[in-house]
């Protein structure tokens, strides 16, 4: 009995996570924030926002993996991760 109620909560769990997983846009933003900082135009002025998103959004590769989203950014010729995205946010580090 007990097993049975540990599987039902393991199941539930990977369930959820599964089911809210952040979106591309979210992550990619998340991912962008990480790596430049205090440095991204406040999102107050869309304008200077929208032209640096496109700008720096084509080094972002959003793996999406069954239970969570890996974040990686492009430096120089190789990609490195610097966020996770699972249960509707992005942790990043």
């Amino acid at each position: 009995m007990r097993k049975i109620i540990i599987a039902i909560v393991i199941a539930f769990g990977l369930f959820a996570a599964y089911s809210s997983k952040p979106d591309d846009k979210t992550c990619i933003i998340a991912g962008v924030r990480a790596v430049w900082g205090d440095r991204v135009p406040d999102e107050k002025l869309p304008m200077y926002f929208n032209q640096f998103m496109d700008i720096t959004s084509q080094s972002v590769r959003v793996n999406d993996w069954i239970f969570l989203k890996r974040i990686q950014y492009k430096f120089k010729n190789e990609y490195k991760t610097v966020g996770f995205g699972a249960f509707k946010k992005v942790y990043t580090f």
